[in-house]
């Protein structure tokens, strides 16, 4: 049974009076039905139309999904559907804009979601009369379609992250969600420029995300080595400092920080460890006296639990991808278009999707002058060059209650040691390695050999 819902998904928004939007049940030779969109040119025998972009999307409708006793649909499968909605009205609003440039789109819609018998809706006919393939968004559904996308050479553009053997097959692949490899590297060589004499100290899981970690170590270790002229610079410019936690804690983090330096925590853990970031907005809070950075994964915004005063008083920053740039008017009309289709801003998902079909389309047609909602996509090929990967990141810091691009926030003050006493007003003892900070408390101290 197809629901009300899903019959909503497929209504949509006509082209500049040239195109239409569908809704029909295709019976195919499976008996299998599924959602088809077609927004396309009109048969107008008098007047001329370039050649339709004909566009095959795959998403999570489920429409084959039962519902569980009481009539609700399982929480996975309303979630994905709910992404799936909000992907095709984004790629629905960049149709349109390519509409008025004079390219007619047809986008032909099906359901991604197997049936009951483990049957794909897809026929051999909507890849063959396709010129562009956007998903499954499904790992698991992805790796099915691969092989006859691939015999096709069909562009094919994914619109969620997928693991390297569903990548690297060709250069008709696009992986259109920025990469956090690259996100990585960004944020260790930011690092290495701003923080290269700080205590730089990066919190290791080892888990799903442990690539991530080790990419920024990478990154960070090389661009303090790039510094080392003398003897004396590899102990100016240390070598990243870890802590070997979890998914779940933040191991032994209290003792590689200190009250006598700044420290520049970092943690490359996204979703995954959410446990790990609620222990270490605790274990932050507990050192109070200390002077503390956070950069982080970009997930970290999207955790409801980590206190806005927190994140501003520790300058939280991280990169960020797929922002509706509201600054710039020339996308106000389209963004006002979205708005009339749905009611509500665009989010990320129909952000991506949007920038992806507008990315197409103008990488077929250069002279168009539409543009994306977000930052264009900066593409570059894989390092063993058998696909193209997204590198476009902003990156942003909790600055009065809200992101800012880095480059408009107020520079941090360089650090400032200080003493500290007790209730009693006696002077807490400072370790040797930092009493030559402190000359009027510490005539005769000399400067030691700073940590390895």
């Amino acid at each position: 049974m197809i629901s009300n819902t899903a019959r909503l998904a497929a209504m949509s928004i006509l082209l500049g009076g040239m195109a239409w939007t569908v809704l029909r049940e295709d019976a195919r030779a499976t008996d299998t039905p599924s959602v088809v969109v077609e927004v396309g040119k009109a048969s107008l025998d008098s007047l001329e139309l370039p050649d339709t972009l004909d566009v095959l999307v795959m998403l999570p409708f489920g429409l084959q999904v039962d519902t569980l006793p009481g009539g609700f649909l399982p929480r996975k499968t309303k979630r994905l559907r709910e992404i799936a909605l909000e992907s095709l009205h984004g790629l629905e609003s960049a149709a349109q804009a390519l509409a008025s440039q004079g390219i007619p789109v047809e986008l032909n819609v099906i359901d991604e979601v197997p049936d009951s018998l483990g049957r794909l809706s897809l026929a051999q006919r909507d890849l063959v009369k396709s010129d562009l393939v956007f998903g499954p968004l499904m790992r698991e559904n992805v790796a099915v379609v691969l092989p006859r996308i691939d015999r096709l050479k069909k562009e094919h553009v994914l619109l969620t992250e997928q693991p390297y053997r569903h990548l690297e097959r060709g250069m008709h692949v696009r992986q259109a969600v920025s990469s956090e490899v690259e996100a990585a590297g960004v944020m260790a060589s930011m690092v290495a420029t701003r923080h290269d004499t700080d205590n730089v100290i990066l919190v290791v899981t080892n888990g799903s995300d442990a690539a991530l970690e080790a990419h920024f170590q990478a990154t960070f270790d090389a661009a303090q080595r790039a510094k080392w002229v003398t003897s004396e610079d590899s102990t100016r410019h240390a070598l990243l400092d870890t802590v070997h936690g979890s998914t779940r804690s933040v191991g032994a983090l209290a003792l590689h920080m200190t009250p006598y330096e700044r420290n520049v925590v970092v943690g490359m853990a996204g979703r995954n460890a959410r446990s790990m970031w609620a222990a270490l907005q605790t274990e932050l809070q507990m050192n109070d006296s200390s002077d503390v950075l956070l950069y982080a994964h970009p997930e970290l915004a999207e955790m409801p639990f980590v206190k806005g005063g927190l994140m501003e008083a520790w300058r939280v920053t991280l990169p960020q991808t797929n922002q509706v740039l509201w600054h710039d008017t020339a996308r106000w009309e389209s963004l006002a278009s979205y708005r009339n289709l749905t009611g509500m801003d665009p989010d990320k998902y129909a952000t991506l999707a949007h920038d992806a079909l507008i990315d197409a389309g103008r990488r077929l047609h250069p002279w168009m002058d539409n543009t994306t909602w977000a930052q264009p996509f900066v593409w570059a090929p894989s390092p063993d060059s058998a696909s193209w990967h997204n590198m476009a990141w902003d990156v942003m810091r909790f600055e009065a209650l809200t992101w800012k691009p880095l480059d408009s926030c107020a520079a941090v003050p360089p650090f400032q040691p200080r003493l500290f006493y007790t209730e009693e007003d006696s002077l807490i003892p400072v370790p040797d390695q930092y009493q030559h900070l402190f000359p009027e408390a510490y005539p005769e101290a000399t400067k030691t050999e700073p940590r390895p």
